[in-house]
């Protein structure tokens, strides 16, 4: 498994819901897309976007979206404006339920990104891959404050 697919494996089972999180709504699902494709997002010219993360709500519908990066650049900006568009804003403060994952020491960057480009989004986190393990560190959220762990 490559260090992408490894994050997206971590953070769709540790983070949508955190693990003993009572308040998670009934009838969402967690998806993974990478080396199977599950759920995409309809893009405005036609066609199909496949977010790393897809919740659906309880009518199957895309909601929530996490994109992990490895890089910040214009096509990770398109497709974070994508994904913005594309998740509701059912949250606190009212913004996209979009979550970017870049690695440890660029959370500055994607936020500088995200807002040069007025991307609506309820956290940039970032990660570290330690052999086996990954650790995600919240560097700004936007969304609900339970989120920010």
């Amino acid at each position: 498994m490559d260090d992408q697919q490894q994050v997206i494996e971590f953070v769709a089972a540790n983070r949508f819901p955190f693990p003993g999180q009572t308040d998670w709504p009934k009838g969402y699902s967690t998806l993974c897309n990478g080396q199977e494709r599950r759920a995409s997002i309809a893009l405005p010219s036609g066609g199909e976007h496949w977010p790393d993360i897809v919740i659906l709500d309880e009518n199957g519908v895309p909601c929530r979206l996490g994109e992990v990066d490895d890089v910040v650049d214009t096509t990770a900006i398109e497709r974070w404006k994508l994904c913005s568009n594309a998740a509701d804003t059912i949250n606190e403060t009212g913004v996209r339920n979009l979550f970017v994952y870049v690695p440890m020491g660029k959370g500055a960057e994607a936020l500088a990104a995200l807002d040069a480009h007025a991307i609506s989004f309820a956290g940039v986190r970032e990660y570290e891959i330690e052999g086996p393990s990954v650790r995600v560190t919240p560097y700004v959220t936007r969304g609900d404050r339970y989120d920010h762990q």
